[in-house]
């Protein structure tokens, strides 16, 4: 008997391109697709600015063709009201599912990196002030992180 394998990797950096600014970088990899993605965003806002995907491995010549349906995504706020939705109606049905899912990953991985990045650095310098402190002035330095599924509000402010 033969067994069927398959094997994803996704791979997702955050970094600091300025005190301002994310800069979100995607990797997908598995035996049929390849496929890279870049852009950044920026705080308070948390909106897209600049979007730039490219392909290494891909199945169709419909592929490539999914890489400036990203450009619709400039503009967009992480944090708005259907952000999910709306890249899933149009990055993933106009361009590729693939670039969607890895967008969204990268997404989620700047809320997380916005909330507890700076904190976990303060741990590891072994100066980090006290957490429900830390996170409360968070709250209040990121409006738009208020109702995010990255926390309950309340819990931390107390409220």
């Amino acid at each position: 008997m033969t067994a069927l394998t398959f094997s994803r990797s996704k791979l997702v950096g955050i970094e600091y391109l300025a005190p301002d600014t994310f800069l979100a970088h995607g990797v997908l990899n598995d035996y049929m697709y390849g496929l890279e993605l870049d852009f950044e965003v920026k705080l308070p806002s948390f909106e897209i600015v600049k979007i730039e995907g490219e392909w290494k491995r891909y199945t169709t010549p419909e592929c490539p063709k999914a890489i400036p349906t990203l450009q619709r995504a400039v503009g967009w706020r992480i944090f708005e009201e259907g952000f999910r939705r709306k890249v899933n109606r149009i990055i993933w049905r106009e361009g590729c599912e693939h670039f969607a899912n890895l967008l969204l990953e990268c997404c989620d991985a700047i809320k997380w990196t916005a909330f507890y990045g700076e904190w976990e650095e303060f741990k590891e310098k072994q100066s980090a002030p006290n957490k429900k402190e830390y996170l409360r002035k968070k709250l209040e330095d990121i409006p738009s992180l208020q109702g995010s599924c990255l926390l309950c509000a309340s819990k931390i402010t107390g409220e």
